[in-house]
């Protein structure tokens, strides 16, 4: 389900777009009982042809996949079932339904549709693989206080960090923008496209980082958007045109995926994982310089 603490004393049942939805409640840690699953019942005509596909592993531990082919149009719908049920009950305290995992079932209603199933039940969860890091304790050694004024700033880029791990991909952006503009934006609001490519030592960290940052997929649409060519200049003004555009949001406006809201939060994966690259050279760099000034 994920997280709720809307209480619901039984099961109840209604029906939306010829659709059955069940509300479940169970008892939480604190003996309240409380909404903890939404199921959407949908029957799908006899003509859809779903059918079991298995891919066995691959070569170089290349997982084995099983999916049931031929849903996607129909997960799209109750997908957008599951987001509009999770926004419609925020107004009683239901905070997240996890339709990115939700679990779908399949019930064969005869044998031709049994044989072509073999599975009735898959669930797709999504999580990043851990990322170690060795702790280079040099940084720690004397005088490490020279880093003190650093603290909002990595603590800007630790949020990022941590809301990119949770698919909060426009929190994230936010906080990385918030590094770049801490250090750079010299107090002003307005025209930072300008303020940050007259900086020099954000324009080299940008040209640095830029390496990194063309080979992060999803780019693109976004400079083609904006009418820009792929460039360490031009993602600075990116960076810019993107965090205004996620300053506002306006309901009737058409495209919605390039002002932002809770449901398209993948969209702006790309432009925060290259923010996130660009603030690793800028912090870095910033350690670095207090460093030499220290010796």
């Amino acid at each position: 389900m994920g997280d709720s603490t809307a209480e619901l004393a039984s099961e109840f049942t209604f029906t939306f777009e010829e659709k059955e939805i069940t509300l479940v409640p169970s008892v939480n840690e604190e003996r309240r009982i409380v909404l903890k699953e939404i199921r959407i019942r949908k029957r799908i005509p006899d003509d859809a042809g779903f059918k079991a596909i298995t891919v066995p592993p691959g070569e170089n531990g290349k997982p084995g996949e099983i999916h049931i082919e031929g849903t996607d149009a129909v997960e799209k719908e109750l997908t957008e079932d599951l987001q509009f049920l999770e926004s419609l009950l925020s107004l009683y305290r239901v905070n997240k339904i996890e339709w990115e995992s939700a679990e779908r079932s399949f019930i064969p209603e005869n044998a031709s549709e049994k044989a072509n199933l073999g599975i009735y039940s898959t669930r797709q969860g999504y999580r990043y693989p851990k990322f170690y890091r060795t702790l280079k304790t040099d940084l720690l050694t004397k005088d490490v206080a020279r880093f003190r004024d650093l603290t909002i700033p990595l603590a800007f880029f630790r949020e990022g960090m941590r809301s990119f791990d949770q698919f909060n991909y426009i929190a994230s952006f936010q906080s990385f923008y918030f590094v770049i503009e801490g250090f750079y934006a010299k107090g002003e609001y307005r025209n930072q496209e300008d303020i940050f490519l007259s900086d020099q030592e954000l324009m080299n960290f940008a040209i640095s980082a830029y390496p990194q940052i063309e080979t992060v997929n999803g780019l693109q649409p976004f400079y083609d958007f904006y009418k820009l060519n792929a460039s360490p200049e031009s993602f600075l003004r990116l960076a810019v045109k993107v965090r205004h555009r996620l300053h506002h949001y306006f309901h009737a406006e058409g495209d919605e995926k390039y002002f932002g809201n809770p449901l398209t939060q993948d969209y702006y994966k790309p432009v925060s994982l290259g923010l996130w690259l660009l603030c690793v050279h800028v912090l870095f760099g910033k350690i670095g310089t207090l460093r030499r000034m220290d010796t």
